[in-house]
């Protein structure tokens, strides 16, 4: 009961829209779910969640709900273990009200995209790694995390990479009696990770060329490069050097941009692409502007977790209203009506200021937690220092692989506030016994 109630917390976002909240890539899962095709620039994981979820197409609302169910659950079980023995009914529901209301965590939970199982994959293995779980409940929380990963390709390397640092940090991290366990978990969860290859590999070889070029467009290493070596090397794209858009998403999605000019997604384009790329990941000057530009876009993702990133309108005559009629005909009447296709979400600029807030005063708490010498918060350091690590790797992955977007930091910054709700609600409760003991 108390999990259902979370999920509809979560959910407050959608109701406030009048429909869940939709992007432009919603449309790509859509047609990939029931048309039963991989996309070249995503697995079809979420797709076939999409269906599966909406109960093939009954509605969109039962995708959200589900996804926000699966949320609610993995946070009160987090709740539920790091309470031990004490309450952990109300201080839930209190802390997902609040990141409800107070964070983004509803506007992602609330979307029709796959940015959700991020969270859903970390707090997976946070739990699997920190705490001792019946083998029933182990079970379950590894399907999920398999689940969860192989719904996004930068799933591979963020979570292949958190994992790696979590084993070589074991030691700090983790008391001497827990790191038998935790090497056998941490073993399992990463050949699960690399499993998830199995679910995404075609999307994989047709566009990490693609989406790598788009960040070094982005970054302008693309443009440095083709300006020095255009001279002696007949590159297709030498012939747009001057004209490159200056964005990942205007390369890549854009139809008048030089990638289709030059052949699209195409083997012998892509081809081209990776060639470039190898060529400026192998020469020292270039490898320093990777460095200095992947530095520069992670401390600009840290900073960019507003909500409202691409959820513009999508009316009748685009590719999504077009699918929702075909796949999900029950909802066109809902989708029509949102807020999202009605003059949009007059709130969004002072929820974000609000977010931005909490955001700053939550992460000067947290380096208290890390900093402050207290006996009652040294159980808690290695859980704030891994929360951090992956939000960290999330901005570092996103940013230097694809795009600095908002989407991306607004699906796991929540996690600082969550952290300091569970210390602050521990600490309540310590002071609540302790007076009922002075009696």
């Amino acid at each position: 009961m108390f999990v259902l109630l979370g999920a509809i917390c979560l959910m407050a976002d959608a109701f406030y829209n009048g429909f869940p909240i939709v992007y432009s890539d919603t449309a790509t899962y859509l047609s990939s779910g029931f048309e039963l095709e991989t996309p070249v620039d995503r697995p079809i994981t979420y797709g076939l969640f999409i269906r599966a979820a909406s109960l093939n197409g009954l509605s969109l609302w039962a995708v959200i709900f589900f996804q926000s169910l699966l949320l609610s659950y993995l946070i009160f079980l987090f709740i539920k273990l790091i309470s031990e023995d004490r309450p952990f009914f109300l201080p839930g529901i209190m802390i997902i009200l609040f990141l409800s209301l107070f964070t983004g965590i509803s506007w992602t939970s609330s979307q029709l995209i796959a940015d959700i199982f991020t969270p859903i994959a970390f707090l997976s293995l946070a739990i699997i790694l920190f705490f001792n779980i019946k083998l029933k409940t182990g079970i379950f929380l590894f399907l999920i995390y398999f689940i969860a990963v192989s719904m996004h390709m930068s799933h591979i390397l963020l979570f292949s990479s958190l994992l790696v640092i979590i084993y070589l940090a074991k030691k700090i991290l983790f008391k001497k009696e827990d790191h038998k366990r935790v090497r056998l978990h941490i073993g399992i969860l990463f050949a699960l990770t690399l499993s998830s290859i199995l679910t995404m590999g075609s999307a994989i070889s047709k566009s990490k060329d693609v989406f790598m070029m788009g960040a070094m467009i982005e970054q302008g290493i693309t443009q440095q490069y083709l300006n020095e070596y255009c001279g002696t090397r007949n590159y297709k794209l030498c012939a747009y050097k001057d004209s490159l858009p200056n964005t990942l998403g205007a390369f890549v999605w854009h139809t008048d941009s030089p990638f289709y000019k030059t052949g699209g997604w195409s083997a012998e384009n892509r081809k081209e692409l990776n060639d470039i790329i190898f060529a400026t990941l192998t020469e020292p000057k270039y490898i320093k502007l990777h460095i200095e530009a992947s530095l520069k876009a992670t401390g600009r993702q840290l900073t960019g977790f507003n909500i409202f990133d691409g959820n513009v309108a999508y009316p009748a005559g685009t590719p999504l209203f077009e699918r929702i009629s075909k796949y999900v005909p029950n909802d066109v009447k809902c989708y029509k009506d949102a807020k999202q296709n009605q003059g949009g979400f007059p709130i969004v600029g002072n929820a974000n200021t609000l977010y931005d807030i909490i955001l700053v005063i939550s992460t000067l708490c947290i380096l208290l937690v890390l900093f402050l010498k207290n006996k009652k918060l040294e159980g808690y350091r290695s859980i704030a220092i891994v929360f951090l690590l992956a939000i960290l790797l999330n901005a570092w992955d996103a940013a230097t692989f694809s795009c600095v977007s908002s989407r991306f930091g607004c699906k796991m910054m929540w996690l600082i506030p969550f952290f300091l709700g569970i210390v602050a609600i521990r600490f309540y409760t310590d002071s609540q016994q302790r007076k009922l003991l002075a009696k």
